[in-house]
């Protein structure tokens, strides 16, 4: 019996052309992002205290930056290339990067509980101005406190 084309043979671990290697390395790399951007925040925090050493701050920042650089583009190029390998069908789940949507913060990844959570929340679409005024303020408080 022949081994899976895109696992090695030696170690059974997939291969960097399988599908199931890019996705992994997808969810790291966005994990990678998540870490970055809070990193960059608590850097800016830190240079508006007195005392904080602007310049020693300011090239951890700039480093800091141009790593996030760096994981945006190979996140984005992980992307195309796990949809060309799935087809049509998950290129269209994957948002346009140029669609104009906003990019999520830092803040959106520290306030989200998984990377699940935050492909759920990206995906869908923001609440419009009708909805916010069709809700009923007094329900949605009462279905909050009983939860």
């Amino acid at each position: 019996m022949d081994p899976a084309p895109d696992r090695r043979p030696e170690t059974g671990r997939p291969t960097p052309s399988s599908a199931e290697y890019r996705q992994k390395l997808l969810t790291k790399l966005n994990c990678l992002i998540a870490v970055l951007e809070v990193a960059i925040a608590k850097i800016q925090r830190s240079m508006d205290l007195p005392g904080a050493n602007e310049e020693r701050l300011g090239k951890i920042r700039a480093n800091l930056e141009n790593t996030l650089a760096i994981c945006t583009r190979a996140k984005h190029t992980l992307e195309k290339a796990l949809a060309a390998a799935d087809g049509n069908a998950q290129s269209a789940k994957l948002p346009d990067v140029d669609s104009g949507r906003r990019r999520m913060t830092y803040r959106d990844y520290v306030e989200l509980s998984s990377i699940s959570e935050y492909r759920k929340f990206k995906a869908m679409a923001p609440i419009t101005r009708s909805e916010i005024q069709a809700t009923d303020i007094d329900e949605l408080v009462n279905r909050l406190l009983a939860s």
